[in-house]
């Protein structure tokens, strides 16, 4: 009788527990929403996705506050999608100290998981320039002097390589910069370290294959390749079609663009396509 009892009030428990889900509002509309300590967007209700908890990777969104005992962050997977209408893309990194400059209040990083922990492989920061170059007394709410730090990891060194540094339109580029040091500020316009310039030309592409034809009439085809300065290299050989031709042909290194000869007349161009692998249709006009 007992167990009976038992098996009653916790079937009683269950269906009460199911109505109280199935009564849960599918939409909740508030004008204003405080939440003290987490936040979390998923379907299945948690906050990592199954098998990747050690590494954080969320479900959808994961929002945890700062705590006394814990960091704050938000985590997001999936695509992070915003838009403006009056600033299409403004990301703001603030330095909260008021007593003291921060010179460098943000960096972008790109990460890659290995021997159990996020490891950066490539790091775009922004900074201020050098008390050396500008005091500190020079600074005000009219001149605030900054640079982009552009740094890598070099193997067999796990200390960031400082590849360029960019700002008051000059640039240093080159070796050296382990640790944030090394590769001098630019006092040229372009400084050049640890190496040397060498000049490369755009190579002229090669004939381009044909796809299909219509048939209607023999065309020979042929390629110019277009720098980004618009320069031009010399006409590819020539390929023969039966007709209208439907075309491609891989990238050639340095040219941003492609004029399509057809029987040694610009028939289209210059052409901007996607992928290393580019094609084309001749239709009818």
């Amino acid at each position: 009788m007992k167990d009976r009892i038992v098996t009653i009030l916790l079937s009683a428990a269950a269906t009460a527990g199911v109505m109280k889900v199935s009564e849960q509002p599918k939409e909740f509309t508030v004008d204003r929403l405080i939440v003290r300590k987490e936040l979390i967007v998923s379907d299945t209700g948690q906050p990592w996705e199954k098998g990747f908890e050690e590494h954080q990777i969320p479900r959808g969104i994961y929002a945890k506050s700062v705590t006394d005992n814990a960091v704050g962050g938000l985590w997001v997977r999936s695509r992070l999608i915003k838009g403006e209408i009056d600033d299409p893309f403004d990301d703001r990194f603030h330095a909260l100290e008021r007593k003291t400059l921060r010179t460098a209040p943000g960096h972008i990083s790109w990460n890659v998981w290995l021997d159990g922990h996020w490891r950066q492989m490539a790091i775009i920061q922004g900074e201020g320039m050098e008390l050396s170059e500008v005091p500190l007394k020079e600074w005000n709410g009219s001149t605030h002097p900054g640079r982009i730090r552009f740094q890598t990891f070099r193997p067999g060194h796990s200390e960031p390589l400082t590849d360029a540094l960019i700002g008051q339109g000059m640039m240093s580029i080159g070796g050296g910069g382990f640790g944030g040091g090394g590769l001098p500020y630019p006092k040229e316009v372009l400084q050049l370290w640890g190496g040397e310039m060498v000049k490369m030309p755009i190579p002229t592409p090669a004939a381009p294959t044909v796809l299909s034809d219509d048939g209607t009439g023999e065309h020979q085809y042929a390629l110019i390749g277009i720098g980004p300065q618009g320069r031009r290299t010399m006409s590819s050989q020539p390929v023969k079609a039966k007709g209208l031709a439907k075309l491609c042909w891989d990238s050639v290194p340095g040219a941003d663009s492609y004029v399509i000869l057809r029987d040694g007349k610009e028939v289209a161009g210059p052409l901007r396509i996607e992928g290393s692998q580019k094609e084309w249709q001749d239709n009818p006009k």
